[in-house]
């Protein structure tokens, strides 16, 4: 999902983008979730690879979040600007 280049015009063109972004999301999710019990590991090598993948998969879903938060008011901002072309004509 390259989504910091691609926005949408319409309504469907912004589902179509937030089931991407859940997608990736759940993704992240479940690699962080893998992550986290590999802390676990007696191995000290694969307890610190886990934990620097955790803080990396961390850092990708916070950029993520963020995202999703502007796309909100994005869609919101469209939404509101195309009520208002229809009211007024």
């Amino acid at each position: 999902m390259n989504a910091q280049n691609k926005w949408f015009t319409n309504k469907a063109e912004y589902l179509a983008w937030r089931t991407e972004w859940r997608a990736q999301y759940a993704e992240l999710s479940e690699n962080i979730r893998e992550q986290k019990l590999s802390r676990k590991d007696k191995d000290a090598l694969i307890r610190a690879s886990a934990q620097c993948f955790c803080w990396r998969y961390r850092q990708e879903a916070t950029a993520l979040l963020e995202l999703r938060k502007k796309s909100k008011v994005e869609a919101q901002r469209q939404y509101l600007a195309a009520k208002q072309t229809v009211t007024a004509t």
